[in-house]
């Protein structure tokens, strides 16, 4: 069963690397207005090519209309 989180809307995001050397992934952390972190994204860098690929197609579908091409929000 899956928890579901309240909603939040991050103020901005931080990227970077952390500080493990073998670590192979963007960490993305959404801010809230006083810059404190409340999620954390990573992405590997073998994937990361296919998400961006999979964000412009989101970023497509909804500029030619969201509702009606597909997306779930």
């Amino acid at each position: 069963m899956t928890r579901r989180l309240p909603f939040f809307n991050a103020h901005s995001i931080s990227i970077g690397t952390c500080s493990d050397p073998l670590c192979r992934a963007v960490h993305v952390h959404l801010l809230d207005e006083d810059e404190r972190p409340h999620a954390q994204l990573t992405l590997n860098c073998d994937k990361l090519e296919d998400v961006i690929a999979d964000l412009r197609s989101v970023r497509d579908r909804i500029v030619m209309g969201g509702a009606k091409k597909g997306l779930d929000n």
